[in-house]
């Protein structure tokens, strides 16, 4: 019963945080079809045969009447991506915003905790809109100091793997794959599990307790991170 009860709790968590209905196309497809390409055409064909498809994966979307926000905001990411390429002259230039992205996400994971304002409660904050200085409480705080460890650690071995295997389009395209979308929401699962478990562990108060100034013991959140 516990068990269902959490699964259900999980769904609806995962339904409130990726409201966007993002296809795999922008984070998989437009990749292995341009690394593919360019194995048998020169980069320039490429180039230009995945910008077309790109293209026409967006009109596609538009007329299914998909969230124009999200639709266009991955074909721009992709379109990117050939830029970079075209600009470096190899095939692995497509990833050059990927890695510049979990670099910079990685480094500002690092000073956020060495700051001690861990990044993760900032991006829970402005979803949850929980009170900032609950965030701070001592038996709070540790379980966002985790998550942020977890996910900092998570980039920085990403941008690292891609840097070491720039030279090989093919591994990377496998990188991509291995750090999909779908990957990236079991990691929001685990980490969501381990920051509640952490929570419970610390018993520090709930955020309703906290508003109203409840003393200890306390019941710590039950639910949300």
């Amino acid at each position: 019963m516990k068990f269902s009860k959490k699964l259900k709790e999980i769904r609806d968590e995962l339904k409130t945080l990726s409201p966007n209905d993002e296809k795999i196309f922008d984070s998989i497809i437009a990749p292995i079809f341009f690394v593919l390409v360019s194995n048998f055409f020169n980069l320039n064909f490429a180039i230009i045969t995945t910008g077309i498809v790109i293209f026409g994966f967006l009109i596609l979307r538009l007329f299914q009447k998909q969230k124009t926000k999200y639709v266009f905001y991955g074909a721009i990411g992709s379109l990117l991506a050939l830029a970079f390429a075209k600009f470096q002259g190899t095939a692995s230039g497509f990833f050059i915003p990927g890695i510049i992205r979990d670099s910079i996400f990685s480094i500002i994971g690092v000073i956020s905790i060495l700051l001690g304002k861990p990044f993760t409660i900032y991006t829970s904050k402005a979803f949850r809109k929980w009170p900032n200085n609950w965030y701070f409480h001592s038996q709070v705080k540790p379980a966002y100091v985790l998550v942020a460890y977890i996910w900092t650690i998570y980039l920085f071995l990403k941008a690292v793997l891609q840097i070491y295997f720039f030279e090989n389009a093919q591994i990377l395209v496998l990188i991509k794959l291995a750090t999909s979308n779908q990957t990236t929401l079991l990691l929001l699962v685990i980490t969501y599990l381990i920051g509640q478990k952490k929570l419970l562990k610390l018993a520090g108060p709930s955020v309703e307790e906290f508003k109203n100034n409840t003393p200890p013991p306390w019941s710590s959140q039950q639910q949300g991170f």
